[in-house]
C-alpha cells in the first residue's frame, strides 16, 4: 500500500489514540462558546455601566492618555534605536 500523504505515514507509524470529532455546522440548538477574555470584557463593561459617575468624557480622556503614553513609549524606543549610545 502506497501512503500518499504525510498524515497517512504518521498515522501508520503512531496512530492517534483520540478520535477526532466530526465537524458540522452550528444550528439553533447549539450554545455559543464564551471565552475567558469575553467573560472578563463583559464583567468590566457591567461594572462600568453600574457606576453612575462614569461619563463619555472620562472614557475619551482615559483613551487619550493611554494612546499618548503608548506613542511616547514608541518614540522613546525608536529614538533609542536611532541614536548611538
Amino acid at each position: 500500500m502506497m501512503l500518499q500523504r504525510k498524515v497517512d505515514y504518521l498515522d501508520a507509524i503512531a496512530p492517534n489514540p483520540r478520535k477526532r470529532p466530526d465537524l458540522r455546522l452550528a444550528n439553533d440548538n447549539d450554545a455559543p462558546v464564551e471565552s475567558a477574555a469575553h467573560s472578563l470584557q463583559h464583567e468590566i463593561g457591567r461594572v462600568f455601566a453600574q457606576e453612575s459617575t462614569w461619563s463619555v468624557r472620562r472614557t475619551v480622556a482615559i483613551a487619550i492618555v493611554f494612546h499618548v503614553s503608548v506613542l511616547v513609549a514608541l518614540g522613546l524606543a525608536a529614538g533609542g534605536a536611532v541614536l548611538p549610545h
